[in-house]
């Protein structure tokens, strides 16, 4: 859980970011940010290569402030984050592009996207949590531009989980309408097997009364087969589209 915690000498950061090694891997990775007056110092389990090494070739960040190393590093993290959630949102778009069509894969690659931003969720709330707390830490010894970019972080964080939300509440609306969708085309089902069952019910109580052993009207009539045929096709078709057209 990420959170921060303050020793004598060393204030200590715990977070979590989207593992970097695969772009498909949907778990958190563990990092834990140890910052005292001259030096910054990160550990993790895993390797990070994907993530520190743009970050070394493109930062300008001064390694004499640990305080602004940090809140630089927090901000990569932060993007990475973003990445992430923005693919996440073009792939749904893409997946969920007309209602009608979605099929029980899509379905399942909804709900894998689900479980990826409640991941996601609950690393960035905490970890927001625990930047805020930044600001009320007397031994950092925050400069004025410090505090500001501490805030312009939070504000970041607080966006990407806005964002997070608001797509975990798309895949509830689109999830809503597919088993709408399904239920209707589930009853559309039901009704035409109704229909054809009790349009099928008239040829065979004829067929039932001709074919008893006794005597009935036209037994010697060699055109009765044909007009008993017709007259069922005609009866179950009338009735099979009288149901039809009931609402």
């Amino acid at each position: 859980m990420p959170r921060l915690e303050i020793g004598d000498d060393w204030t200590y950061l715990i977070a979590r970011l989207p593992d970097t090694d695969d772009d498909f891997n949907d778990f958190t990775t563990p990092i834990l940010f140890c910052l005292n007056k001259d030096y910054a110092v990160t550990l993790s389990c895993d390797s990070l290569g994907r993530l520190w090494q743009p970050f070394i070739d493109q930062a300008r960040s001064r390694t004499d402030r640990p305080v602004e190393l940090l809140v630089d590093m927090i901000d990569a993290i932060s993007r990475q984050y973003q990445r992430r959630v923005a693919a996440i949102n073009r792939q749904m778009r893409a997946a969920t592009d007309n209602i009608h069509t979605l099929r029980v894969k899509d379905i399942a690659t909804l709900a894998e996207y689900e479980r990826k931003l409640n991941d996601y969720l609950d690393a960035l709330i905490p970890m927001n949590w625990a930047v805020e707390k930044l600001l009320a830490t007397s031994g950092l010894r925050l400069r004025a531009d410090d505090k500001e970019d501490v805030e312009d972080l939070s504000i970041d964080l607080e966006q990407v989980i806005a964002r997070c939300k608001s797509l975990l509440r798309t895949i509830t609306n689109v999830r809503d309408s597919y088993r709408a969708v399904m239920d209707t085309r589930l009853n559309e089902t039901i009704r035409l097997l109704t229909v054809i069952t009790v349009a099928l019910t008239i040829p065979t109580m004829i067929a039932g009364l001709f074919g008893m052993n006794v005597p009935v009207p036209g037994d010697n009539d060699p055109l009765m087969f044909w007009k008993i045929t017709v007259v069922s096709i005609v009866a179950a078709c009338a009735l099979g589209g009288f149901f039809l057209r009931k609402r």
